[in-house]
C-alpha cells in the first residue's frame, strides 16, 4: 500500500465491474452532454465519471475512499489517504506552480512550476521566498535571480495576441490557467526527470474537478496533482515559483514597453486605461491586440473614449469593427 497526497485514479473496469459499480451509486447519478461519459457521480467531496471506454475516473477531495472501495473489491492496489487539510506541506519535497498576470490588462499571462527539495527550503527561507503577494517588484526581482540559480523551474507564457486569438470556448481564464498549468508541469517533469518529488502542488484557483474538465482534450495532463488555496503562503515551491512567473512576467512588461516607447503599467485601473487610450491614439487597435488582453472590461472603456473622440480610419482597426 503506497502513501500518496490528494491524487486522481483511475480504474479500467470490466463491462461487468463498470455495471455494478454504477449500479452502486445510482442514486447519485447526474447525467450531461458529453459525449465520452455515461454518467457522473456527485458526492459531497469526489466526483465519479464513468466514460463510455468502461474508465472510471476518481476526482475530488476524499476521491481516495471511494477508489479504496473498489480496489479491495476487485485486488487493486490500495493508498493509504492523506488528506489536504492534514498535509504537512513543510515536509514534503514538492512541485509548485502558481501563474501571474491574470489581473494585468497588459502583457502575457505566465505559469512557473519549481522543484524545492526538502534539503533546500532553509536556503530558500533565508533568501526571504514568500508569497510575492507581500514583496516589492525589486525585491521579487532580486530574489528571483538568486532564486533562478538554485532551483529547478519552468516558465510558460501565453502572449496577448494568442490570448485574444482563443474561440470562444478557450477564451475563459480558468481554462487558460488550467492548460498553463499543466503544460508548465509537463516541462519541468521533461526537463528534469530524475526529481524526486512527494506532490505536486498548484495554487487553487477553480475546484479540481473542473481543472480536469478544461483539460479533457488535452494530451499528456498530469492526474497527480493536490488544489490547495493560497497555496503561496504555505508551500515554498509555490511561493518560488509565483516569484519567478513575477519577474518572467515584468521583463516580459518591459520588453513590450520599451518596443513601444510608453510605459504599458500593471493592473486594469483607470491610469491603464489611460495609457492604453494614448496607446491607441499612438498607434491604433490592431496594435492593441498584441499587447493587451482584449477581452477585459478596459477594452468597452476605451472605445466607449473613442465614440466621441473618432480616430483617423487607419488607426481603427479590426477590433472597433
Amino acid at each position: 500500500m503506497q502513501d500518496r497526497t490528494n491524487t486522481t485514479h483511475k480504474i479500467k473496469a470490466s463491462s461487468e465491474q463498470f455495471k455494478e459499480m454504477l449500479d452502486y451509486y445510482k442514486g447519485y447519478i447526474t447525467y450531461n452532454n458529453n459525449p465520452y461519459v455515461v454518467a457522473r457521480i456527485k458526492l459531497s467531496k469526489a466526483t465519479i465519471t464513468f466514460y463510455k471506454t468502461n474508465v472510471v475516473l476518481f476526482q475530488g477531495e476524499n476521491e481516495s475512499v471511494e477508489y479504496n472501495i473498489w480496489a479491495e473489491k476487485y485486488n487493486l492496489e490500495k493508498e493509504n489517504i492523506i488528506q489536504d487539510s492534514t498535509l504537512d506541506l513543510s515536509s514534503l519535497s514538492t512541485i509548485g506552480s502558481d501563474e501571474v498576470g491574470t489581473g494585468d490588462y497588459f502583457g502575457p499571462i505566465t505559469v512557473c512550476a519549481s522543484f524545492v527539495s526538502l534539503n533546500m527550503v532553509p536556503k530558500l527561507k533565508e533568501l526571504g521566498v514568500k508569497d510575492s503577494k507581500l514583496l516589492t517588484d525589486n525585491q521579487i526581482i532580486e530574489i528571483g535571480l538568486k532564486l533562478a540559480d538554485l532551483i529547478p523551474y519552468s516558465i510558460i507564457f501565453l502572449e496577448p495576441s494568442k490570448i485574444n486569438r482563443l474561440k470562444e470556448k478557450h477564451a475563459n481564464l480558468n481554462f487558460i490557467k488550467s492548460y498553463l498549468h499543466n503544460k508548465a508541469i509537463n516541462s519541468i517533469l521533461k526537463k528534469y526527470p530524475n526529481v524526486k518529488y512527494d506532490a505536486i502542488i498548484i495554487d487553487q484557483f477553480t475546484p479540481k474537478e473542473k481543472y480536469f474538465e478544461y483539460l479533457n482534450e488535452q494530451p499528456d495532463v498530469i492526474k497527480n496533482i493536490t488544489m490547495i488555496p493560497k497555496a503561496e503562503s504555505k508551500n515554498l515551491a509555490v511561493a518560488a515559483s509565483s516569484i519567478l512567473a513575477r519577474v518572467a512576467f515584468l521583463k516580459e512588461l518591459k520588453r513590450l514597453s520599451n518596443n513601444y516607447d510608453m510605459t504599458l503599467l500593471k493592473g486594469a485601473g483607470q491610469e491603464v486605461d489611460r495609457t492604453a487610450i494614448n496607446f491607441v491614439k499612438k498607434y491604433g487597435y490592431d496594435e492593441l491586440l498584441k499587447v493587451a488582453k482584449i477581452k477585459f472590461a478596459n477594452t468597452n472603456r476605451i472605445k466607449s473614449y473613442f465614440e466621441t473622440n473618432p480616430l483617423p480610419k487607419n488607426k481603427q482597426g479590426s477590433i472597433n469593427k
